[in-house]
């Protein structure tokens, strides 16, 4: 079975690619719904968030304030690297769960979608990576119309980020999504046809 690393920044397109592979038949694990279910309410992340910074980031209903924990990580790296440990101990192992399924089920291939794949070091876990890149500058109008968020928001949380240039360097397969999205779509569907051969469409 052929693993595949799937990456990309903020606004990159990402999951729009992702969503093509599912279309097109592959299984996929969407590492950001991981983490998010990772410290829901009554979690075992949850409690080790709380343990670790306090029940202040925690709403009056039991859950993560999602708005706070971003606004303190985002300006303190030393609790980025501590909150990342919680999440990513949980989500390694869903994953690789995830991937011991996908053997049994005998799947030819299987995608990764993580946001931070090379960061977190998840690209040595796969056999090839692939990127979706735009230019910062569409990932900040981008992000900004889908989210409404302000430009210095967008900018800090890119920052926060491996640059989409330095992933060149551990990618297999770039995706440019700067253009249309067809022509995007049409390339990764040229890629799967590259791992499935003859079995693609079928």
């Amino acid at each position: 079975m052929i693993v595949i690393g799937l990456t990309g920044g903020i606004a990159s397109g990402k999951s729009t690619v992702a969503a093509e592979l599912r279309k097109l038949g592959l299984p996929v694990f969407d590492a950001d719904e991981a983490s998010r279910q990772a410290v829901a309410a009554g979690s075992e992340g949850l409690a080790m968030v709380r343990q670790t910074f306090g029940s202040e980031y925690l709403t009056a209903t039991g859950d993560l304030d999602r708005e706070k924990v971003a606004a303190l990580v985002f300006r303190d790296a030393q609790a980025l690297r501590q909150l990342e440990a919680i999440v990513h101990q949980i989500v390694l192992a869903q994953a690789e769960n995830f991937l011991q399924e996908c053997r049994k089920q005998g799947c030819p291939a299987a995608v990764l979608d993580v946001p931070l794949l090379i960061e977190c070091g998840w690209h040595k876990k796969v056999d090839v990576v692939w990127l979706v890149a735009v230019s910062v500058q569409e990932q900040i109008r981008r992000a900004m119309l889908r989210s409404g968020m302000a430009e210095a928001d967008v900018k800090r949380r890119i920052a926060a980020q491996m640059p989409l240039e330095d992933k060149k360097a551990y990618a297999g397969v770039v995706f440019d999504n700067s253009g249309e999205l067809q022509d995007t779509l049409a390339a990764v569907r040229q890629e799967v046809k590259k791992i499935l051969g003859e079995d693609f469409g079928r």
